[in-house]
């Protein structure tokens, strides 16, 4: 992900830069207008959507996944796709946010009726990107979602102001100071967990650079989110000073 996108809290900071390039669409070469006064778009758009597609789900599950401050089983990683992908109409506002529609209509072949076709267009959009400013592509995909998932999920946002977060967040950087003193080595740490009968299994794990795979370090059973995640660290931590 480009450097400070995760930190832009802002859809107005992500959506401008996609914005200014949306606006030299209509510079660029289109097929000729189509007589079709339907929802479908011209065969040239399908086609482009159809390998944006391919883009969103290349780096929702790929650059996305990387930068989530918790690990998702592929149970959790389908569900989170069909809710903000699918299911949320995530996707209709942030089409809407950046104009796609109307640029489009305006500049290009399309049937009249297209407020329906967010999906496409958006994955219009992402296949027009990675051919011509592919740099902006994290701001049009993970950056976005990352936003999403910081308000729907703000308990596993590392940047939120809540006071348990940011005692989780003192003690994850003690222990990753801990963990490269002992090991004299860069060191990462990511968090995992599942809910299961009313409980949450939580694991921390770490990956070494001389390594290069995840370990497990400790895991924790706790009644709540916040209280495992607490206990993980404290009690990883705690470990390691022994």
């Amino acid at each position: 992900m480009t450097k400070g996108i995760a930190s832009r809290n802002s859809l107005k900071a992500l959506a401008y830069p996609i914005q200014q390039f949306i606006v030299t669409w209509g510079a660029q070469e289109r097929p000729g207008r189509s007589d079709s006064t339907g929802g479908l778009l011209p065969a040239p758009y399908e086609l482009a959507a159809l390998r944006g597609e391919g883009v969103l789900r290349g780096r929702f599950f790929t650059q996305l996944m990387a930068k989530l401050p918790v690990e998702l089983d592929a149970e959790q990683q389908i569900t989170l796709w069909r809710e903000l992908v699918e299911d949320g109409g995530h996707i209709t506002a942030w089409v809407q946010r950046l104009g796609v529609a109307k640029a489009l209509r305006r500049e290009a072949a399309m049937p009249k009726q297209i407020n329906g076709e967010s999906r496409k267009l958006y994955c219009l959009l992402l296949d027009t990107l990675a051919s011509q400013a592919p740099e902006l592509l994290p701001w049009a995909v993970e950056g976005y979602f990352w936003h999403v998932w910081r308000g729907r999920f703000p308990e596993t946002s590392s940047s939120t102001s809540t006071p348990n977060t940011t005692q989780a967040e003192v003690l994850r950087e003690r222990l990753i100071r801990a963990l490269r003193k002992a090991h004299k080595e860069a060191v990462e740490v990511k968090e995992s967990f599942r809910e299961d009968a009313g409980q949450v299994n939580f694991s921390l794990l770490a990956k070494r650079a001389s390594v290069g795979r995840w370990e497990e370090l400790i895991r924790v059973e706790r009644p709540r989110l916040k209280t495992a995640r607490l206990a993980a660290y404290d009690d990883a931590a705690a470990q390691l000073a022994r």
